[in-house]
């Protein structure tokens, strides 16, 4: 009996679902469920199981995993919609949240507003207890203090316990204590403790990364139960994983309870194919991914087929120190809405029509001008074409509402309008891509552009043309390739800790120890029927920088030898040359604290196709012809249309053309030709070199 693995990844405008069991994967596109992301998850399995000719229960009963890329927590923290939390510290740091170490984004702007509170301030307690800053206790915890807290938060009205005392991460006892009497006093209550979540120095970045996890764990918690609960009524009784910003996978539950490393799980997945694909199929290591969806732009650099992972990212102005994919995401998607402000300037995005309404084209009730609908005005997407099955387009209604809210007000053409649009989208993407690469010491000339999403490849071109990159990629599964790679992900956790030192005097015994530690915890959850790989890790700076690098350091079973620290410090120093510009060779490099990544061995699906074809194939026939506009300068030129579904290996087509794919578009301006090869990888290159 055929066995299946189904990768699930849940965007703001669609849901996408892969099923891998056969020497192709299969996927489909349906329309995310905005207030209820199960029911779209339930409808996408079931669209696959009809196309497969089973029903939904007979495809879960032979279906072995489940991965998940979601957004809920995402969502939480852009829409304000997260629980009520209750904060408990230790007196005297009441207000650490919202000194934010005095970070202030824009510091000369003194009209800037603070970030909207996670928990506020009348449910952040204090209790007294003290530990020094070498782990002593200093003053007892006051235990019945803590019990009244407690309760007044309860009555409050909140619906999550965050707790996070000073130096904890070196003496977790009284976080420990303070949690149990938590569970006493309100067992149900969503308990998110400081010295689980991040055992690591500087209070800020650990009281609001555990913060944020309160913020969003009852109601990421909830959907995943009520998620894996559905599929197991429906016959499901494999395992349930959802991926983790840092790339690797997890159980459900343990994901509820850390639900703020699942910030970044839908856009990881997609770096994860990239990474593990890309490298073995077409031979390049250094990549761009851009993933272009209906609501966002996500932008993640893999250098050497590793990707980046960074533990300082800002969600909402808030920090998350956990370690997480260094995705970039700005608000330029399909959905991205164009305006004008007062003085007749044009602006595009953040703002994003959504699944609902969506762009005007969709024919859904929106009234906004938004990217897709100037890329349907220009030519770049099929007027009768439509999305998930469900969404047919409405060109008519496109060019209304460029017309008015846009050509009309400013006095120009529908066409100058609409190319407008696109011209600011596509800057505002270009500069995506160089936060990541120009800002962290890359040349984007020595990488490769990845384009997915369903409208990553209409506009991947014009951004490589901007940074003089002479490769684009594309798969030909590009509107569901973040489902898809959650299927490479390994079930992965990561644990850190506090460990000062530096790398020239480093008692190598005590340091083993400590990665020892980290290493069983891994195994406690992750299981011991299974040998496990652990990747070990030190975060380094400089005598007197308050910001760490994150470099890799080869651990043996017992102590750490001298030469592998010495090596750990070199990679220091060159990627604080790279990404920071000066390197202090000279002078020694401080160690704060310690990572161990623990990853259990998995299936993963072959690459799709077979070896790469090396014959190039020209004889494709178009399958119609439209005008497309590619510049105001060229106008409208008439553009051969292939169907993507009969295009084989080694077809070569010279732009401009357009490959129409079911669930995306891949658009080959002028001067550029394509080649599809036996990976069913599309290579785009600029002729004659680079641009």
């Amino acid at each position: 009996m055929q066995r299946y693995d189904i990768g699930i990844d849940v965007g703001g405008t669609f849901t996408d679902v892969v099923v891998c069991g056969g020497d192709h994967p299969f996927y489909c596109k349906v329309p995310t469920s905005v207030r209820a992301q199960a029911e779209g998850v339930r409808l996408g399995i079931e669209r696959a199981a009809a196309v497969l000719g089973l029903g939904l229960e007979a495809l879960l009963a032979r279906t072995d995993r489940v991965v998940h890329g979601t957004t809920v927590a995402t969502n939480m923290m852009l829409e304000g919609s997260g629980a009520r939390v209750g904060l408990l510290t230790t007196a005297g740091f009441r207000d650490e949240l919202e000194y934010r170490r005095g970070l202030k984004e824009s510091v000369y702007n003194p009209a800037l507003p603070p970030p909207r509170p996670l928990a506020l301030r009348r449910n952040r307690l204090t209790v007294g207890e003290r530990i020094d800053a070498k782990g002593r206790v200093v003053e007892p915890l006051d235990e019945n203090a803590v019990r009244i807290r407690i309760r007044q938060l309860r009555e409050a009205g909140c619906e999550a316990l965050a707790i996070g005392f000073l130096f904890s991460f070196l003496q977790p006892a009284h976080e420990r204590r303070a949690a149990e009497i938590a569970r006493e006093e309100w067992p149900d209550v969503y308990l998110s403790v400081s010295s689980d979540v991040l055992p690591q120095v500087r209070e800020y970045e650990r009281f609001s990364t555990t913060a944020v996890n309160a913020y969003v764990g009852p109601g990421t918690a909830n959907y995943l139960e009520k998620l894996e609960r559905e599929l197991g009524a429906a016959g499901f009784a494999g395992e349930f994983l959802v991926i983790q910003s840092s790339g690797g996978v997890i159980d459900g539950h343990f994901a509820g309870r850390r639900a703020a490393a699942l910030l970044l799980s839908g856009p990881a997945g997609g770096v994860l194919a990239a990474a593990e694909l890309l490298p073995k199929c077409t031979g390049h290591r250094d990549l761009i991914t851009i993933d272009m969806g209906g609501t966002s732009y996500d932008v993640c650099l893999i250098a050497d087929a590793v990707p980046k992972v960074t533990s300082e990212t800002y969600v909402e102005r808030h920090a998350v120190a956990l370690p997480m994919f260094g995705i970039h995401t700005i608000g330029a998607g399909g959905g991205s809405i164009a305006r004008l402000d007062a003085a007749n300037g044009l602006h595009v995005g953040p703002a994003s029509a959504g699944a609902v309404p969506g762009p005007a084209c969709y024919g859904r009730g929106g009234r906004e001008a938004t990217v897709t609908d100037a890329n349907l005005v220009l030519g770049y997407l099929d007027p009768d074409a439509t999305f998930g099955g469900s969404v047919k387009l409405d060109i008519e209604a496109a060019r209304a509402v460029v017309r008015a809210r846009i050509a009309g007000p400013l006095g120009i053409g529908l066409e100058e309008a609409a190319y407008g649009i696109l011209r600011i989208v596509n800057a505002q993407m270009t500069n995506g891509i160089r936060v990541v690469s120009v800002q962290q010491g890359h040349d984007p000339r020595d990488f490769v552009l990845v384009a997915f999403g369903g409208n990553g490849a209409v506009h991947a071109d014009r951004q490589a043309e901007d940074l003089d990159i002479g490769t684009v990629l594309a798969p030909r599964m590009a509107g569901a390739f973040s489902a898809f790679g959650g299927l490479f992900a390994a079930p992965q956790v990561d644990h850190l800790a506090t460990w000062a030192g530096r790398c020239d005097s480093a008692d190598g015994a005590e340091l083993g120890r400590a990665f020892a530690a980290l290493r069983e915890k891994g195994r406690a959850v992750l299981g011991t029927e299974v040998e496990l790989q652990h990747d070990t890790w030190l975060a380094c700076h400089y005598a007197g920088q308050t910001s760490e690098i994150w470099v890799p350091l080869k651990v043996g079973a017992g102590a750490v030898e001298d030469a592998s620290l010495q090596a750990a410090a070199e990679c220091f120093h060159a990627t604080h040359e790279r990404e920071r510009s000066f390197a202090k060779r000279q002078e020694p490099v401080h160690v704060i604290g310690i990572k161990v990544t623990s990853r259990r061995p998995c299936r993963r699906p072959p690459p799709s196709g077979g070896a790469d074809a090396v014959v190039p194939d020209r004889t494709a026939t178009a399958a119609s012809r439209r005008d497309v506009y590619f510049s105001n300068e060229a106008g409208w030129v008439p553009t051969p249309v292939y169907d993507g579904a009969r295009l084989g290996a080694g077809a070569l087509l010279e732009g401009p053309a357009i490959i129409q794919e079911p669930d995306a578009t891949i658009v080959v301006y002028p001067r550029w030709s394509c080649r599809l090869d036996g990976h069913d990888i599309y290579h785009m290159t600029y002729r004659g070199g680079r641009p």
